[in-house]
């Protein structure tokens, strides 16, 4: 059975080589859909041996898992829009608008709230799916994934 350690080492692998194989597309926006697809599709492949899925199983906690990533998806793109009219407001030398930076400030509390409830959701949902044992391995094993990720994004990028 492959060890958490190496399940990571081959989602980052599968991350890196997915990006390379979608660098040649001309929108990014698409090519970063398709590389979270492909990173998506393999981390519940992999979940499923980890987690000794059958079929069945698997299949209904990828809906679970898939419509929760879509819910999260969308906030994370509301904070970005917040964050950035946030930005605007609170430019050096500009004058803020107190009105709107109070507005945006309780957006984004508001937003991460949802955001920390929606895996509290998610997990509410896979609970009769997995028993608590596949549901404490899933959590850590997507949370080393996710913070894996950051890691990876957060490296000053070399340019070719």
């Amino acid at each position: 059975m492959p060890t958490i350690r190496g399940l990571l080492v081959v989602l980052v692998l599968l991350a890196v080589g997915a990006s390379a194989a979608v660098a040649q597309q001309p929108v990014p926006g698409a090519r970063a859909a398709i590389l979270r697809g492909r990173i998506e599709e393999q981390f519940v492949r992999r979940m499923q041996l980890e987690l000794g899925l059958h079929d069945e199983t698997a299949t209904r906690m990828q809906r679970v898992v898939a419509t929760w990533a879509t819910r999260r998806r969308g906030l994370e793109d509301e904070e970005l829009r917040l964050r950035q009219a946030l930005n605007v407001q609170l430019r050096p030398g500009v004058a803020a608008n107190g009105d709107s930076v109070g507005t945006y400030v309780d957006g984004l509390t508001a937003n991460r709230v949802a955001y920390a409830q929606s895996f509290r959701d998610e997990m509410r949902e896979l609970t009769p799916i997995l028993t608590p044992v596949q549901r404490g391995q899933f959590q850590l094993l997507r949370d080393r994934l996710l913070l894996r990720m950051q890691e990876v994004q957060q490296r000053p990028r070399i340019a070719p």
